[in-house]
């Protein structure tokens, strides 16, 4: 009996940690780098967040001088703007703050930057904002604006 109430709470402990309990994220939206639809409609991500719904993105470092060599990243919203102008709308979608980290493929690590911290605010129009910053000190040590696609997720 004690034996099947372990095994039973460990399965319903590694179904709702391992993300099988939360649902479906769906691919609502994607831009290019140049802030032009690939798939979906600005509008229903715009919906989607207006509603309350829960969004992930998506994007990697791929470059053309570079191909073969590159990392991807899927990471939560922490909080989401929709910007209404004469020019048009978008969406930006700010990331929580996290260690920066150092990718090395050729040795097959990833390493952290110690006493860095980095964040970005992804948007529709492709123009994303990345900063790097001294934890220590809170020297800003990089920022700028990067051109990059980005897959936008909602959790249905």
């Amino acid at each position: 009996m004690k034996t099947q109430f372990i095994l039973t709470f460990s399965l319903f402990l590694l179904y709702t940690v391992s993300g099988i309990a939360q649902g479906n994220w769906t691919l609502l939206y994607e831009n290019d780098k140049d802030g032009q639809t690939v798939r979906g409609e600005l509008s229903a991500l715009i919906t989607a967040i207006q509603n309350g719904e829960e969004i992930r993105i998506y994007f990697n470092s791929k470059r053309p001088e570079r191909p073969e060599r590159y990392v991807e990243h899927t990471c939560a919203v922490k909080f989401t703007t929709i910007v209404n102008s004469p020019d048009g709308r978008f969406v930006t979608a700010q990331i929580e703050p996290i260690i920066g980290q150092t990718p090395n493929a050729t040795s097959g690590e990833v390493t952290f930057k110690e006493n860095m911290e980095w964040c970005m605010i992804a948007s529709t129009n492709g123009k994303n904002d990345n900063m790097m910053r001294n934890v220590i000190t809170g020297e800003v040590v990089s920022h700028r604006i990067v051109q990059r696609g980005t897959k936008w997720f909602v959790h249905r």
